[in-house]
This record gives structure tokens, C-alpha cells and sequence, in this order.
């Protein structure tokens, strides 16, 4: 695995090697074009992003998902368990598998499409948009969460499309 995992040094709830076990359960093509996995414990690298991007840092998330021409990072911030480092890790790398990986037409089937079947959310965050929404199903999916019961047709799209013809192995944190 060509990734680099960085700062994880810097707590004491996960290590590297319990960060590169999570990543290495999912299908290589949900993780092989990201570049780094960092801990940012005072959010440094994500407000000097946020600058040069002209943005506005928000406090309120506990990850971030980075990415510009041909560089994906991953940004991890204070997490309280390790059930939560799963979730967020697991929702930032939902974001790159939603960008990078599906393509369009899948983009779209679940926009347009599963969305509008489904009027249910997984949970709060998703209702944002549908990148969240897809990042929080994402998340519950390798966490074999309950919830999915709840969406039938996003737990379906994910099982079909998104790891369709994969080896996966669930994770329960």
C-alpha cells in the first residue's frame, strides 16, 4: 500500500498500524489513489487549505477530504473513540470512492435515482446533500451499521454497485 499515515502518533486511541488494517478491509480501488491519511489535532493543515482556497474552516467537522488534480488527502481531526475514528475515516474515504471512483452515470443513479426512492437518511449529516449522504451510507456500510435496515435501497446500491464483485470483509469497530 502506497499511503502514507501520518501524525496518529499524536493520540493514543488508534494506531497506524489498527488505521492501516481499516483501509487494507476495503476493495483497493476505494483507497489506491489517496494519497495520505493525517491526524490534525489543532485543524493546521485544514485551515491553511481553507486559506488558499478562499473558504471559510468549519469547526464543526471531525474530518476532511482533500482533493486537486491528481492529489487526494485524507484529514482526520480530535476524535473522542474508536468507533468514531472509524465512522469518520470511513465517511472521509466515502467521499473520494463517490468522486473518484463511481463514475458518472453511477454518480447520477444515486442522485437522481436511489435519493428519490428513498426519502429516508442514515442520519442527520446526510440530509446535507447527496455527497453526504453517500459518505454517511458509505460509513454505516463497512461498519455493517443496523441502520441500513432502515434504507433498503442505498444498503442495495452500495452492496451491487459500490462493492459489487469485490471481496469485502465488514468491519465492526
Amino acid at each position: 500500500m502506497r499511503l502514507l499515515i501520518a501524525n496518529f502518533d499524536c493520540q493514543r486511541i488508534v494506531t497506524k498500524e489498527q488505521v492501516t488494517n481499516a483501509i487494507r478491509r476495503l476493495p483497493k480501488s476505494h483507497y489506491e489513489g489517496i494519497q495520505a491519511i493525517r491526524y490534525d489535532p489543532y485543524r493546521t493543515l485544514a485551515t491553511t487549505i481553507s486559506f488558499l482556497q478562499n473558504k471559510a474552516s468549519c469547526t464543526r467537522t471531525q474530518g476532511f477530504y482533500y482533493h486537486e488534480k491528481d492529489m487526494s488527502v485524507i484529514i482526520i481531526f480530535p476524535f473522542q473513540s474508536l468507533a468514531e475514528f472509524y465512522h469518520i475515516l470511513y465517511h472521509e474515504i466515502g467521499h473520494y470512492v463517490f468522486l473518484r471512483t463511481l463514475d458518472q452515470g453511477q454518480r447520477d443513479h444515486w442522485m437522481y435515482k436511489v435519493r428519490s426512492w428513498e426519502k429516508k437518511w442514515i442520519s442527520e449529516h446526510a440530509k446535507q446533500n447527496s455527497r453526504e449522504d453517500f459518505a454517511e451510507t458509505y460509513a454505516f456500510y463497512c461498519l455493517s451499521s443496523p441502520r441500513l435496515l432502515a434504507v433498503p435501497h442505498k444498503k442495495n446500491f452500495f452492496q451491487d454497485i459500490v462493492f459489487g464483485g469485490s471481496r469485502f470483509s465488514h468491519f465492526i469497530a
